[in-house]
């Protein structure tokens, strides 16, 4: 209730702008930051790199010998890079398109419990043996994102933006063929997938407020997951809080500062195929929690010749707060940089 209160007071504070015409000095991670004219267009391609170590338990640090007690393996690291190509046209004065189109990669190395280790490898032996180490990876087309974005309200320092987005199943959500698996052809867990193989709807509102020197941003958006993929489950429900401040140093460059909270709810159902117990990730309990992470960010303008509307922009988080359902892996820090031209 708190970050939704702080959330209207942006949103009502936002006409003490200053007189400068609006400019795009939004961070490499935000996606929707206002509409475009009519005729307009802009196209991005931004790369994001995550990465991930350390078990959580809730909020605490847990050993994975903990993990143990009731798994066969734990993960001890995991990468996940993200090529995102986005395209927007405005429709009209007031109505803009936008669709994102993504290619992500998985990597996530676990360990093995030592008592597990010789059925692992069907070797008949009962003898402890050395701890094991193995590596997942996948990769692919991720899902298609389509957005809807309509300017409730625009002047010369400040928009307003309501926004509706379609998450379209393309990636995959059945790859197999797990190594870490004793059993042949096993599918992947969960996180381990391309796709989510879902319809979602995401709704939201995005205040932007542009001067001088000093640009910020508030923005409310949710994801709502109603439908199961034909395997049975789909992620949880989202709410997303991202909140932004920028300052221009010099006319070609300005730096962001950026705070994003993110609430998300546990999975329903589950791939009744995965073995619950293998390690966290493979069981559907171990989804959703609560993050807030802040961002340290870049923007380069470039203002002549024919890229004079170009943008590149790079952003650096780490995590503040981690708060997970069951056992994952917490964050340990984002990259995320881009290139966006306007037209």
């Amino acid at each position: 209730m708190k970050i939704l209160f702080f959330t209207i007071i942006l949103f009502l504070l936002g006409n003490k702008a200053s007189n400068a015409q609006q400019q795009d000095a939004s961070p490499a991670g935000v996606m929707i930051s206002h509409a475009h004219p009519k005729g307009g267009w802009m196209f991005n391609y931004s790369f994001m790199h995550m990465n991930m170590g350390g078990n959580f338990k809730g909020n605490e640090k847990i050993s994975n010998e903990e993990i143990f007690n009731s798994y066969l393996m734990a993960g001890t690291s995991m990468k996940m890079d993200m090529h995102m190509l986005m395209a927007m046209h405005g429709i009209t004065g007031r109505f803009t398109i936008m669709v994102m189109a993504n290619y992500v990669s998985n990597s996530m190395d676990m360990t093995m419990y030592e008592g597990a280790i010789g059925a692992h490898n069907h070797s008949g032996s009962d003898v402890a043996q050395p701890q094991e180490n193995m590596t997942m990876n996948t990769s692919g087309i991720s899902d298609t994102k389509i957005h809807g974005i309509y300017k409730l309200m625009n002047g010369e320092q400040s928009s307003l933006v309501a926004s509706l987005g379609v998450n379209v199943p393309t990636g995959n959500y059945k790859i197999s063929g797990n190594p870490c698996s004793s059993t042949p052809n096993e599918r992947y867990p969960y996180m381990m997938q391309t796709g989510t193989g879902s319809v979602d709807f995401s709704p939201g509102f995005t205040y932007l407020s542009a001067g001088n020197k000093f640009n910020w941003s508030s923005q409310l958006i949710g994801t709502l997951r109603p439908f199961k993929n034909d395997i049975g489950y789909h992620y949880g429900s989202e709410l997303y809080l991202n909140c932004w401040g920028g300052y221009k140093i010099k006319r070609f460059a300005s730096t962001s500062l950026r705070l994003e909270a993110i609430t998300t709810a546990g999975m329903s159902g589950k791939d009744a195929t995965l073995p619950m117990t293998n390690e966290p990730s493979s069981d559907y309990k171990n989804y959703g929690g609560q993050k807030i992470n802040s961002y340290l960010g870049v923007n380069f303008f470039l203002n002549k010749g024919f890229l004079k509307e170009s943008k590149f922009a790079v952003e650096y988080g780490i995590p503040v707060y981690q708060n997970y359902n069951g056992i994952q892996q917490g964050l340990k820090g984002i990259v995320v940089a881009g290139v966006t031209v306007s037209l």
